[in-house]
This record gives structure tokens, C-alpha cells and sequence, in this order.
């Protein structure tokens, strides 16, 4: 809105709110650094991020940060790290194993940990199994299986397994040393050997996944090494990076078919070259990322109005309810609104991370529970039918549909009543 009044550029130190599930680095109402800027391109944006954050880590830290920061796609990261969000200061990098997908609908990876059948005993493998299990319910993959890798192969190749299958695959019926080698070249293709622990899974082309199954392992593995002083991971170590190239839409069930949704937001633009295939492409979107934190996002936004509401009404099919509620902005980029596009950094998530803090709860005044509650101020709370009334509120409740006007209480009302 205020790019279409004529505004060259501004940033803010927005209040937002967030109706999403809370977690340490989540709080229901948050604080924004919020900039937006006319006729410029991301990498405009990028740099003027950059050299922010450049500033605040050697004003606060007295360190040192190399610009420009790195860039990777949304495809590599999690591809390689299973996440869009990765954390690049240790290895445990996942490996695609294209010829073990069975049809163009998968994709086949693998995670090792070298040593990891011997690090970890089968109580220890739990919270791994169960992690797992989540994940594959929440559609991050359709099957992950854990394997032991030793001299004669690998253990736990149960018939449903993608390993046992694609042996099988073939309709050739190989013999025990022919099966040796088959499964060697995959495990040669991998640098897996005896002693180390493997992870195989193979998940659905058609879900845009945050984090995949290997992904999640991924972190809880790096966790559960870092208990047994198998791998040290610098708390000092600040691997900033821009994640870029996200689908502009996001499958939201493991279908084909399955409707779409906004990956970051409905007024990201696509790339211009793409918007015959628009839908397919990835966007303008961008985030900012360090040491497997999100920090912020942004995106070159629609300036144009045909194809915002061609977003509402075709892509994202929303009803015309919605598209009502839209309606303002529509009608603003209709006037002659420029091509622009911003960024939202985190403020509560930076000054966590600038002082060490394990929860943002840590440096917010105030801060909301695990449902939202205000513990200080006792919100929310049932509001008293004098309270309605003040404001000309009544409440239907079940059995009664219907609801009497209440009475508007007044100074006078008031005094009267007393």
C-alpha cells in the first residue's frame, strides 16, 4: 500500500501475530524488522541485509562477517541437508540414489553416519524409530528404513524395504553373490562402510517438504553425537546463508492432485520468464538463514493486479469470501503500484541468538505459553455479561441461537443503577 502511494522505501519495527503451533523459537505475537523497498531486485535486498547483519554482529559480538553470503537453492538444501533451513556447520550431507527409485513419482536418498552401528545400541536407535514414524505420518517420506552396514552388507533388509526391492526389481533372479554386488555399488556410491550406520528413504516428488524424513534424522543425529563427543559443532561458528529458488506453490497433501498452497506468501512474484508455466516455477522468495535458523524472509512481490487475482481465484482457489478480504490490495496495485519487494527479519530470533538464549520466551517481555496464554495479565479470559454489554456484545451460546440485544450501559445507566 504504501509502495502504490508513492513511498520510495521505508522499514518498520513491526508487532505481528501468528496463529501457528508454539515452539522455543515460536511465540504467538513476535516483532518484526520489517523493510520494503521500490524498483529494486533481490540481490538490492540481499546486500542491504547483509550489510545489517554485518554491523550488529560486530557492534554486539565484535565479530567479523564475510559478505556476500552464500546462496543455495531451495532444491539443494534439502536434497543435500533435508531441510530450507539447513545447518551448514557439519556434515551427515544426504545422498540421492536415483537409480534406486522405482518409479519417476520417488525419490530415493541415503544418510550415513560413519561408525554409527557401533556408536549407538538399539535403545539408543529409539528415539530414531519414533522419529521416523512421525515423519512418515506427516507425509516427509513414505518409508525410511535403518540399516547396520557390515562386511557381509547390510542389516534389516526386510521385503518391504526399498533396498530389498530394488534388488528385486530387476525380475533377474540373482544369486547371493550377485546380490553382494549389486548392494556394494550402492554402498561404494555412497561411502558407506562396515561399523557405519545407514539410513534409506524415499519419499514423494509431489510434497515441497520444509524438513524431509533424513533431514529430521539428520538433526537428531548431529544432537546425539554431540552427547557422545563424536562430533563438535563451533557454537562460534556463524555459516550464514541465503536459501533462494523456493516453488512458488506448495503441494499440501502427498498427491498430484492435491491442492496448493502459497510456499511463502500469495503476493511473492514468479519470475518473469516463467509466468506461461506459472505454477510449476520457482518464485521470488528468499530467506535468510544461520546455523539451521530461520532469521527471516522475504520476496520481489505482484505489482501487477491481473495476476494477483489470477493467484486468488485459479491457483490458490480461493473463495470469494476471501478474495474479498483482498480486495484493497488488488485494487491499490491497479493505480500504477511499482515493482518492489522486501524482507521481515526476526527481532525476538535475533537477540536470542545474539545472547545466547536457549527459547525466545527468554528475551521477550511478557512472553505467552505453550497455549497462548498470557500468564501476567490472565488473557485470555471469559469477559463479564456487564463487559458485553458495555460494548454491545451478546453471545449465542448451544440451545440458543438466537440473542437478545443487550443493553448498552451508559454513565448514566450506570449511576442509576448503583
Amino acid at each position: 500500500m504504501l509502495m502504490a502511494a508513492g513511498f520510495d522505501r521505508y522499514y518498520q519495527i513491526a508487532r505481528c501475530f501468528r496463529d501457528e503451533d508454539l515452539r522455543a523459537d515460536r511465540q504467538p505475537e513476535f516483532t518484526q524488522i520489517d523493510l520494503e523497498m521500490s524498483f529494486v531486485t533481490k540481490e538490492d535486498i540481499q546486500s542491504v541485509v547483509e550489510r545489517l547483519i554485518q554491523r550488529i554482529w560486530k557492534t554486539i559480538k565484535q565479530v567479523d562477517i564475510a559478505v556476500p553470503f552464500t546462496r543455495m537453492s531451495f532444491a539443494e538444501a534439502t536434497c543435500k541437508y533435508g531441510s530450507d533451513k539447513p545447518d551448514t556447520r557439519f556434515g551427515l550431507e544426504i545422498t540421492q540414489l536415483p537409480d534406486l527409485a522405482l518409479d519417476e513419482h520417488i525419490v530415493a536418498e541415503a544418510m550415513v553416519i560413519p561408525g554409527g552401528a557401533e556408536l549407538f545400541t538399539a535403545r539408543e536407535l529409539a528415539p530414531f524409530n519414533d522419529l521416523i514414524a512421525n515423519s512418515q505420518r506427516n507425509s516427509e517420506s513414505k518409508l525410511t528404513t535403518i540399516h547396520k552396514v557390515n562386511s557381509q552388507g547390510v542389516t534389516g533388509l526386510g521385503k518391504s524395504t526399498l533396498l530389498s526391492r530394488w534388488l528385486a526389481g530387476s525380475g533377474d533372479v540373482l544369486d547371493q553373490q550377485q546380490r553382494q554386488a549389486k548392494l556394494s555399488s550402492v554402498l561404494n556410491s555412497i561411502s558407506a562402510k562396515s561399523s557405519d550406520l545407514l539410513f534409506v528413504s524415499e519419499r514423494s516428488v509431489h510434497v515441497t517438504p520444509a524438513n524431509t524424513t533424513l533431514g529430521r534424522v539428520r538433526s537428531l543425529a548431529a544432537k546425539a553425537l554431540q552427547e557422545k563427543g563424536a562430533l563438535t559443532i563451533p557454537s562460534d561458528k556463524y555459516n550464514f546463508l541465503w536459501v533462494e529458488d523456493f516453488p512458488l506453490f506448495t503441494r499440501e497433501s502427498d498427491d498430484a492432485q492435491g491442492k496448493l498452497s502459497a510456499t511463502h506468501h500469495p503476493f511473492t512474484a514468479p519470475v518473469e520468464s516463467d509466468l506461461p508455466l506459472l505454477g510449476t516455477d520457482p518464485a521470488k522468495h528468499y530467506d535468510i538463514v544461520l546455523n539451521g535458523v530461520e532469521l527471516g524472509g522475504g520476496s520481489i512481490r505482484v505489482h501487477d493486479p491481473a495476476v494477483q487475482s489470477y493467484i486468488f481465484k485459479d491457483i490458490l482457489e480461493l473463495s470469494p469470501r476471501v478474495q474479498d478480504g483482498f480486495s484493497h490490495l488488488v485494487t491499490a496495485l491497479g493505480h500504477g503500484c511499482p515493482p518492489h519487494g522486501g524482507i521481515a527479519l526476526g527481532l525476538d530470533r535475533l537477540v536470542a541468538i545474539l545472547t545466547d538464549s536457549a527459547s525466545l520466551r527468554d528475551v521477550i517481555a511478557f512472553p505467552k505459553s505453550a497455549n497462548g496464554r498470557d500468564l501476567f495479565m490472565r488473557a485470555p479470559a471469559v469477559a463479564t455479561k456487564e463487559q458485553l454489554a458495555e460494548y454491545g456484545i451478546c453471545v449465542a451460546t448451544p440451545g440458543n441461537g438466537s440473542c437478545k440485544q443487550p443493553t448498552i450501559l451508559t454513565p448514566d445507566s450506570a449511576h442509576q443503577d448503583k
